[in-house]
C-alpha cells in the first residue's frame, strides 16, 4: 500500500505546549484516581500499618546481626538474624505502649526477621550509622492482621545508644482476638 500524504499542518509551538500540558494534567488525574481508589480500598493504609493492630501485650525482643537494611520510602526495613542470647533487663520507659513482658520467641532464634520501622526522619537518619554485620536489639510488635509483619519504634544500636520514637500512628492493642 502506498502512503497517503498528510494534509495536516505541523503544530505550532504554542499548540505543542498546550498538548503537553493537557497530557500532564491527564496523567496527574489518573495517578490521583489510582491513589484515591487504593486509599478507599484500604490497600495503602494497611501497608503502612495505619489499620494494623499491633499486639503490645507480647513485645518481641530481636537481638542479632543486621543482614540487610533499606532506608527508602515508604519506611526503613531491617532484616536481623536473631540470636538466642540472654538479655539484661532493659528499661524502655514506655509502660503505656508495651503491656506485656519482653520475650525472645523460640521461633525467631536462628531465623532472619524483617522489621518495619516508623516512616520518620529519626529512623531514616540511621542510614549512615547502621551497617550490615552490626549487632542490634529491637523491640517489635507483631501485627494481628495478615501478613503479621513486625513493626518497631525502639532499637539499640551497636554503640549502646537507644533510638526510640513515641507517638506512632498505629497504637498497640492488648492482645490479638
Amino acid at each position: 500500500m502506498a502512503a497517503v500524504p498528510s494534509t495536516a499542518k505541523p503544530r505550532s509551538q504554542p499548540q505543542n505546549e498546550r498538548a503537553a500540558s493537557m497530557l500532564r494534567r491527564t496523567g496527574r488525574r489518573t495517578l490521583g484516581t489510582v491513589f484515591g481508589f487504593l486509599a478507599l480500598t484500604g490497600i495503602v493504609s494497611a501497608h503502612h500499618g495505619v489499620t494494623g493492630r499491633y499486639d503490645a501485650s507480647a513485645p518481641i525482643i530481636l537481638h542479632g546481626t543486621v543482614t540487610a537494611a533499606t532506608f527508602s520510602p515508604p519506611h526503613p526495613v531491617f532484616t536481623v538474624l536473631v540470636e538466642a542470647r540472654g538479655l539484661s533487663k532493659m528499661a524502655l520507659g514506655r509502660p503505656g505502649e508495651y503491656f506485656g513482658p519482653l520475650k525472645t520467641r523460640a521461633e525467631d532464634v536462628g531465623v532472619e526477621r524483617d522489621v518495619e520501622l516508623s516512616p520518620v526522619r529519626l529512623f531514616y537518619n540511621l542510614a549512615n550509622r547502621l551497617r550490615v554485620g552490626d549487632q542490634v536489639t529491637i523491640v517489635a510488635l507483631r501485627n494481628c492482621l495478615s501478613p503479621h509483619q513486625l513493626r518497631s519504634t525502639w532499637l539499640r544500636l551497636p554503640d549502646g545508644e537507644v533510638v526510640s520514637y513515641t507517638g506512632d500512628w498505629a497504637p498497640g492493642v492488648d492482645g490479638c482476638n
